[in-house]
């Protein structure tokens, strides 16, 4: 559920630049389907889009104290991920696929279904994360966000082993909590768990 103190984009930055994760969730559940849908279609491709669209938001984060958005929030975030989708074709030299792609029907209503279904899914994933120990979710969204055990050890000055039985313990929890959407993700996303 979004957190309705957060009542302007002005304050959501301020909370944002003081280390406010409340803010920083906010954004997330509020723009991470929407610009899940924006970028998927235009890659086609679950992991490259869930690679750009958290590209965004780990970048959002680290730049918090000195990030200066002179348009609406909302506007940034679609304006940046279309920077990123840009890179990611550069990157894997797909631009010309993409400016065919611009001019070419989109199915709205396996897109609506995947939309909506990803919507329950990500509700249902985010749920389960609040069930996980603190430092547990700590521990899993560090190696979420690309850090390696070491790392996330150091960090966290905590042994590898404990990273170990911590992202053990993430991943029973979540394939738990998560266990009635199974068939919802292979219905909507082909993915098998």
């Amino acid at each position: 559920m979004l957190n309705p103190t957060f009542d302007t984009d002005q304050q959501i930055l301020q909370h944002l630049a003081q280390d406010d994760v409340r803010a920083f969730d906010f954004l997330y559940q509020k723009y991470f389907s929407k610009l899940y849908g924006a970028v998927y279609k235009r890659l086609q491709n679950r992991e490259l889009t869930e690679e750009v669209v958290q590209e965004l938001f780990i970048s959002l984060w680290e730049r918090r104290t000195v990030l200066v958005i002179s348009t609406t929030i909302e506007s940034y975030l679609f304006s940046s991920v279309k920077y990123l989708v840009i890179a990611q074709y550069k990157k894997n030299n797909l631009f010309e696929k993409y400016s065919n792609s611009l001019n070419q029907e989109v199915n709205n209503d396996n897109f609506t279904e995947q939309a909506v279904a990803f919507d329950e899914l990500n509700g249902a994933y985010q749920n389960a994360l609040i069930l996980l120990p603190e430092r547990c979710r700590e521990v899993f969204l560090l190696k979420r966000s690309g850090l390696s055990q070491r790392e996330i050890s150091e960090k966290m000055d905590i042994s590898e082993k404990t990273v170990e039985n911590q992202m053990t313990k993430a991943l029973k929890v979540l394939r738990e909590a998560l266990s009635d959407y199974t068939v919802l993700m292979v219905l909507a996303f082909g993915i098998q768990i």
